[in-house]
């Protein structure tokens, strides 16, 4: 599977940086799209770099209702099915969903044959989703998006990582994460760590 990152903060050259996230994930025989960033501008046009056609999308999972991740709803197809937490029916077999309701409702997609967990802003906690997640499928093969680190200490984002170090193989913190705490992942994690931007393609 191939997982491109549409929306973030971080953009390679050419592409469009803003404030949210977006990940378009390529499975085998589906296109899923998790969240859409704060605007349709600046995902338009980094999907067109990247030849992205949006009739493909089966379905996109919105991770919470905020505006950096619910902003680029406009630019799906009519045809792309848009869910919410709490929304799913399991129709796609290698997808899961997990709902988490404190502080607020917010959902982590699970890619089951490869192991992958994406998140919107991990607003209930990183940690707290990635231990639910790993009691249901074992240890994961990476963790991709926002973890809401902003304003944590460098010794909390440590501790954070060593625990997420047991539950990941890979890693690629972004959006909300903070600058600081994604250097501290880098350390901790190694040549375990994927920088993540606008632009990226992971192939898992």
């Amino acid at each position: 599977m191939k997982l491109i990152t549409l929306y973030d903060n971080q953009a390679r050259e050419k592409f469009k940086a803003g404030w949210g996230f977006s990940c378009l994930l390529k499975l085998e025989e589906q296109t899923i799209l998790f969240d859409t960033g704060a605007d349709v501008e600046t995902l338009a046009y980094n999907a067109r770099l990247l030849e992205i056609d949006k009739d493909k999308i089966s379905h996109c999972f919105i991770s919470h209702d905020h505006y950096d991740h619910t902003g680029g709803i406009g630019w799906l197809s009519p045809k792309t099915k848009v869910v919410f937490p709490n929304q799913y029916k399991g129709e796609i077999s290698q997808i899961d969903a997990m709902v988490f309701d404190l502080p607020i409702k917010e959902q982590t997609v699970i890619v089951k044959p490869n192991k992958v967990m994406l998140v919107g802003c991990s607003h209930p906690g990183i940690v707290r989703m990635a231990n639910a997640v790993y009691e249901k499928y074992g240890k994961l093969k990476l963790i991709i998006g926002g973890f809401h680190l902003l304003g944590k200490s460098e010794r909390e984002v440590s501790e954070m990582a060593k625990v997420l170090l047991e539950k990941t193989e890979l890693i690629a913190p972004c959006h909300c994460t903070g600058e600081s705490a994604i250097k501290v992942f880098e350390e901790v994690f190694g040549k375990r760590f994927i920088e993540n931007y606008a632009g990226k393609i992971i192939e898992i």
